[in-house]
């Protein structure tokens, strides 16, 4: 496989290294489960998405990787901000459908041995709990052939409110991907992404049975 240092944007280890100067200051950030991102090899890092920092939040819990996000077709129709995105390792996808285009760009990233940042729930959750996670997530998940950590971003982005980065060990896919690929084996991978992260966040992932609860 290809060498990530083929990959390498100046722009985005410059932009990678601010920001962490800035988390470290500003949000007390810490990391929790690092050693299970594996060295050398392609990775899927799956997360929660509640900000538009995630993405740099990601790149600083894997600092020694560049990591590859896709990003909603919409923000590349302006030249500008799609040639700083671009420099930045994201592609466009369409999130309002399974974007086959944007899959294979993303497989093509892991093909050459590089690591790829997901959001599953295809949009930022307001709420404060996960979303539903998008099938077109475990689609991608199942074809890709690598490991697939799930990581928790727990906190708010507040001001000196301590935020923490869970990385999960990799989920368990070695008999979904031994037998055939159909909706019934994503909707199992689904599930078993959904645990990962009830898992990670203690449960803080899941919003309650009773919506009355949030407010409790």
């Amino acid at each position: 496989m290809e060498s990530e240092m083929k990959k390498q944007s100046i722009l985005y280890t410059i932009i990678i290294a601010i920001y962490f100067i800035i988390a470290k200051l500003f949000f007390f950030i810490s990391f929790v489960g690092r050693e299970n991102i594996p060295e050398g090899k392609p990775l899927i890092l799956m997360a929660n998405h509640q900000s538009f920092l995630d993405p740099l939040t990601l790149g600083i819990c894997a600092r020694d990787r560049q990591i590859h996000f896709m990003g909603k077709k919409e923000l590349f129709k302006n030249k500008i901000i799609a040639w700083f995105l671009t420099r930045l390792h994201a592609f466009p996808v369409d999130r309002g459908n399974i974007d086959m285009s944007a899959i294979r760009t993303a497989l093509n990233v892991i093909k050459s041995g590089e690591t790829l940042g997901i959001f599953p729930e295809g949009t930022r959750s307001k709420t404060g709990y996960m979303g539903p996670l998008l099938g077109g997530a475990s689609l991608l998940a199942l074809k890709s052939g690598c490991d697939i950590l799930p990581v928790y971003i727990d906190g708010r982005y507040r001001i000196f409110h301590p935020l923490r980065v869970i990385v999960g060990k990799p989920i368990e896919m070695q008999d979904l991907r031994a037998g055939r690929m159909n909706k019934e084996t994503c909707d199992i991978l689904t599930h078993r992404m959904e645990g990962a992260f009830a898992h990670l966040s203690g449960g803080k992932a899941l919003p309650p049975a009773n919506p009355q609860e949030k407010h409790a």
